[in-house]
């Protein structure tokens, strides 16, 4: 004996899961249903804080270039947090806070370009 576990001959250790069926509505997931004609996605804007519903995508053009460049500031800012450098890197941390005073500063202008977009609808 090795000590290691031993399988029973004939078992498998992960039972093969059963194949998803779809609902008569076409739903694949009971616990997501379908949304209704009345209800309406939102999307979230990080910079201001605030849902958009998103037939205001098209309805407006204003509001798409809003969307599209924070959803780009969120991406930015994402990757700048996942590039922080050790402390012992001086250099590299400098540069890196100068990084992240632009994408502050980035975040101010579209907080205040949403503001004014949202004003006019």
């Amino acid at each position: 004996m090795n000590g290691f576990f031993a399988p029973i001959p004939g078992s498998s250790p992960d039972p093969e899961p059963e194949p998803r069926r779809r609902d008569e509505g076409g739903a694949r997931h009971r616990d997501h249903p379908r949304r209704g004609p009345g209800q309406v996605w939102n999307l979230h804007l990080e910079t201001a804080g605030t849902d958009i519903a998103a037939p205001l995508l098209t309805a407006s053009p204003s509001v798409t270039a809003l969307v599209v460049d924070d959803l780009c500031w969120q991406a930015a800012a994402e990757d700048w947090e996942h590039r922080r450098p050790a402390w012992w890197r001086t250099r590299a941390r400098a540069a890196w806070r100068a990084e992240g005073a632009e994408l502050a500063a980035t975040a101010d202008r579209l907080r205040a370009a949403a503001e004014g977009v949202l004003r006019e609808l």
